[in-house]
């Protein structure tokens, strides 16, 4: 962990509560990006299945992102109404859209992380436990029926095209679940694997690999169909089971899975960005272990 526990009043320091929260978002996405050997993913040596963006890009675009948390934050402790925080995450995709010349590199970050923040920030207004099973809580009392049937779903997304060709959820359900996936797969693993490894990057590969094996990404189905969905979650189930990242040769392993991932033209978007969400509410429960 990158940043200094912060011991401090919580009504009396709303606005360095609310900057942590922004410092602990960009680590988390500066972690996630930066991790080699993601399938299909752009990682620090790769660009993977994708052509147009790298690690660079990726780096202005979480650049731009800077303050969007701290408002979202304080959006939350404040109460603001939905549309507002809505409305504050699609001017941070503007940002984002300006910094990469129109390339979406953090949509689905924008989306999660601003909704965790402002439930964070309510946590915090209402002397909740800041830990993800009262960040879930929140958000499911507080946004769970707008976000299902309120927000405008476009018929030109990807997601919103397989939700309704094939059923699959997709973001929205997600967030307005509490990050159920984040807590019942991404969340545990991170832990179980850093209890046994104390090693970051091999909690975060092990636990994308987790999250591969269980979602049902939009991403992946959009680019190659639900054969390819099926395939690619077995392969990362075959993995875990030969012990994941705990193989003496796991980079070959999971090198190998990363090369039929390029051949295959698949991105395991949705995962990548559970796994950021994932990063993002360990981090919060570290920092905030001893304040509240």
């Amino acid at each position: 962990m990158q940043t200094q526990l912060l011991q401090f009043d919580t009504h009396l320091d709303v606005n360095a509560f609310a900057h942590l929260i922004d410092q602990l978002a960009q680590e988390a996405l500066l972690e996630e990006v930066s991790l080699n050997l993601k399938p299909g993913l752009v990682c620090r040596n790769s660009r993977g299945s994708h052509t147009d963006m790298d690690h660079k890009l990726f780096l202005l675009s979480i650049n731009a992102l800077k303050g969007y948390c701290h408002d979202q934050f304080l959006y939350g402790y404040h109460a603001v109404d939905f549309e507002r925080i809505r409305q504050r995450g699609l001017l941070a995709e503007q940002d984002m859209l300006k910094e990469t010349k129109d390339i979406n590199t953090h949509k689905g970050a924008i989306f999660n992380l601003g909704f965790a923040c402002a439930a964070i920030g309510k946590c915090v207004a209402e002397n909740r436990k800041v830990k993800a099973s009262e960040i879930s809580k929140v958000l499911q009392l507080n946004w769970n029926h707008k976000l299902l049937h309120h927000l405008k779903r476009h018929q030109s997304n990807h997601g919103q095209q397989m939700r309704e060709k094939y059923g699959i959820t997709g973001a929205i359900e997600e967030v307005a679940s509490g990050f159920i996936t984040v807590r019942e797969i991404g969340l545990p693993c991170f832990k179980r694997t850093y209890l046994k490894t104390q090693d970051i990057e091999l909690s975060s590969i092990q636990t994308l690999f987790s999250l591969i094996a269980h979602v049902k990404d939009t991403n992946i189905v959009w680019r190659g169909g639900l054969s390819s969905l099926l395939i690619v979650q077995d392969m990362a189930k075959d993995f875990l089971q030969a012990g994941g990242v705990l193989q003496v040769d796991w980079r070959q392993q999971a090198q190998q899975i990363c090369d039929y991932f390029v051949q295959q033209r698949l991105s395991p978007g949705g995962s990548a960005d559970l796994l950021g969400v994932t990063l993002f509410l360990y981090k919060v429960e570290h920092e905030f272990r001893n304040i509240i």
